[in-house]
């Protein structure tokens, strides 16, 4: 007989809710030491077991994945906003979905946005001075905004980056722990929902404009002469492969997803280096030796390394959701079908069974040796399976050619009111600004 899945203590009625809506970040590290590799979070209406193992995270994604989709409730609030983009979509309108944006990630095409990345970061730093205090997420964000339109939309610049930083926020803002216990539908008026249905109909006039900028420009070129994600998607509509709402759909998701997790990266790779200034100097040391324009074949090793310690001590999307299709069996214990999953990057990313001084900031653990012995699922920034980030390449190529464009004109150092704590939402994004001060 199956034993009964552990679950943490908690309260009568609330369980574990306010546990988790204080700080979930410290509950799934501490959970995961002292229940993995599975035990039940109980919330009311939404309970969910978390496979804290990687061994289980591979089941869920890879091996065992036709019992396991993608959470429902999840889809159900994505799905207001991005529809049947990518990040939202199932089955066969996956499937083709995937298909058409593929080509924009292709190694060709990388190479080609590559010169994008360097241009709009030495544009972004130009526009620092000496001595002044930068919110760098905030810039992060309008950065990586500005390399999205360039390179998916083949325009200049987003110039509404406030309203998609406001669409961001309000879809984030949905996942927040604090409305987990009561979930309130969206059809209810508070001042929340309210913000969120603004927001998405402000980002749907931005995409409108968008594809009114592009149809003005038509006549100026061709859609086969350096297609970019949007010529591709309107080919294929004119083909009849997608309507006119999945090329929508497409674009809101690679809008935002496309910008907000690098962003966020990003901002947390620039704050640690400035709260760690002998791993600046390692980076500055590193860039200063690069002879001409940085590329994707250059040669940075220490800052990949950088790029990688970051995205396991804050990975931006710190868990994924998944529900059983059917019953399954793990590790012992019996999960009943329509059982709500999580995977939680954030405490497998910093378990002590894989890492050691898991919670500290250490570039140089990235050796060959510890990549080589580290089970496939101790490290999944980017998710895995099918369903892992199509944009995974891209990010990491911008992330490290940012970090080593940033640090090539100026140093950044932390400040008395510098702080980049987490906020638990849909994406692990800073809790407020993060301000470091510039120096050249």
């Amino acid at each position: 007989m199956s034993q009964s899945i552990p679950t943490p203590d908690g309260l009568p009625v609330l369980g574990n809710a306010l546990a988790v809506g204080r700080d979930p970040f410290s509950y799934i590290e501490a959970a995961t030491r002292e229940h993995g590799p599975v035990f039940r979070v109980s919330i009311p209406g939404l309970s969910f077991v978390c496979y804290a193992d990687p061994e289980l995270v591979e089941r869920a994604l890879v091996t065992e994945r036709d019992r396991y989709r993608k959470d429902p409730r999840e889809l159900d609030l994505l799905g207001t906003l991005l529809g049947d983009g990518l990040l939202t979509a199932r089955g066969e309108s996956w499937e083709r979905g995937r298909e058409q944006v593929q080509p924009a990630f292709y190694p060709g095409r990388l190479r080609e946005y590559a010169n994008v990345m360097v241009a709009e970061t030495e544009r972004t730093v130009d526009g620092w001075h000496a001595g002044e205090h930068v919110d760098i997420h905030a810039e992060a964000r309008d950065l990586t905004l500005s390399i999205v339109a360039s390179t998916m939309f083949g325009i200049e610049r987003v110039d509404e980056t406030a309203v998609v930083a406001r669409a961001a926020d309000a879809i984030t803002g949905r996942f927040e722990p604090s409305r987990i216990p009561v979930d309130v539908p969206l059809w209810v008026p508070t001042p929340a929902n309210r913000r969120f249905e603004r927001a998405v109909g402000d980002l749907e006039a931005v995409i409108d404009r968008v594809l009114e900028r592009r149809a003005g420009e038509a006549g100026g070129r061709s859609e086969t002469d350096d297609p970019d994600l949007l010529s591709t998607l309107r080919s294929a509509a004119e083909a009849g492969a997608l309507t006119e709402q999945d090329v929508r759909d497409q674009l809101v998701t690679m809008l935002l997803a496309g910008h907000e997790t690098t962003a966020i990266a990003l901002t947390y790779a620039l704050a640690l280096l400035a709260t760690h200034p002998d791993e600046q100097e390692r980076v500055l040391d590193e860039v200063r030796e690069v002879d001409g324009d940085l590329s994707p074949d250059t040669s940075l090793p220490h800052t990949d390394r950088v790029v990688r310690e970051t995205l396991r001590l804050y990975p931006p999307a710190y868990m994924l959701f998944r529900q059983t299709t059917t019953a399954d069996t793990v590790a012992g214990y019996e999960v009943p079908e329509g059982t709500r999953i999580v995977l939680p990057q954030w405490g497998i990313h910093r378990d002590d069974r894989y890492y050691d001084d898991p919670l500290e900031f250490r570039p140089d653990r990235w050796t060959a040796e510890l990549r080589a012995e580290l089970p496939d699922f101790a490290y999944f920034p980017f998710g895995g399976g099918p369903r892992q980030c199509i944009g995974r390449r891209f990010a990491l190529l911008e992330l490290r050619l940012a970090l080593a464009t940033v640090l090539r004109s100026v140093r950044l150092e932390a400040t008395s009111s510098t702080e980049f704590a987490p906020t638990p939402a849909l994406t692990a994004r800073p809790e407020g600004p993060v301000w470091l001060r510039v120096r050249r």
